[in-house]
């Protein structure tokens, strides 16, 4: 959903005791930053390592968010920056975003310090792949329907229960979670949520909404409720997704950082795919 006139009734602050990471500048360091589940978290406290440039253009110039929002989550879980190398070239460049947009491997970035700076020099580029990967989700594969089967208003104890899922998700296996934001009708936003805090009535969500790509904010959930709600979206709920693909990136960051491990899970996939084989075959 491209902005038009955001005027959030959300307070415009992170969760500013958790400290701000840089990124990793050596395969060495990557793994040993990636050790600690809240690094990615980290990293996005600080504008540097964030998209520099908003959601826009698209399909019907209606934007791009789903897709920027991906982006922006493989970026940072999945780069090395160099800046002591030489610049990529366009070329180079644009492997390098399309490696991005795959999310299946660890990602080395000459020339440039942080995310920001380098999503600042190929923008061009960076938007040109994220309406590629729109129009191939729309297009080829009808992915545009997903995320757009549930309410934007749900049942109290419903939207309780999607909460705590939530903060299963983020909080306790230290996820950033890509949400689908249900608006009336066909219409659908996401954005990253980043942190979750319980409070006293519920939670706080800090999440990072790609129509304000240089922050995060935060939501505030109390018991009782059945949507948030915004000015310009209106009533909307958040729905869970893309888990398989951020556990493709985490498995390409366990398979360069701790092979061993990588092989054991692997062997565990097969086993159970193997397993539902069998049961399905009797």
């Amino acid at each position: 959903m491209k902005k038009t006139l955001l005027v959030l009734g959300v307070c415009a602050f992170s969760f500013s005791a958790m400290a701000k990471a840089t990124p990793s500048q050596s395969i060495d360091q990557f793994c040993a930053d990636r050790s600690s589940e809240s690094f990615t978290k980290e990293l996005l406290q600080s504008s540097s390592n964030l998209m520099a440039f908003a959601n826009r253009g698209g399909m019907a110039n209606g934007g791009v968010c789903w897709w920027h929002s991906r982006f922006q989550r493989s970026a940072t879980y999945l780069t090395i920056y160099k800046p002591g190398n030489d610049y990529p070239s366009k070329a180079e460049a644009e492997k390098i975003i399309g490696k991005i947009r795959d999310g299946k491997e660890i990602i080395t970035i000459g020339g440039f310090r942080n995310f920001s700076e380098f999503s600042s020099a190929y923008r061009a580029e960076i938007q040109r792949e994220l309406e590629k990967w729109q129009k191939a989700d729309g297009i080829a594969r009808f992915n545009w329907v997903m995320g757009l089967k549930g309410s934007n208003v749900v049942e109290a104890p419903k939207f309780r229960e999607m909460m705590d899922e939530l903060y299963q998700y983020v909080e306790i296996e230290g996820n950033i979670a890509y949400q689908k934001l249900q608006i009336k009708g066909v219409t659908a936003h996401a954005w990253l949520v980043v942190n979750m805090k319980k409070t006293s009535r519920g939670y706080d969500l800090e999440v990072l909404d790609s129509n304000y790509p240089s922050q995060t904010m935060v939501y505030r959930y109390q018991d009782g409720m059945t949507n948030f709600n915004h000015t310009y979206y209106g009533a909307f709920t958040p729905y869970l997704e893309r888990r398989a693909e951020l556990d493709s990136v985490k498995m390409a960051i366990l398979e360069k950082c701790n092979p061993a491990e990588y092989k054991l899970k692997k062997a565990a996939e097969r086993n159970r795919v193997q397993d539902n084989n069998n049961n399905y075959g009797n």
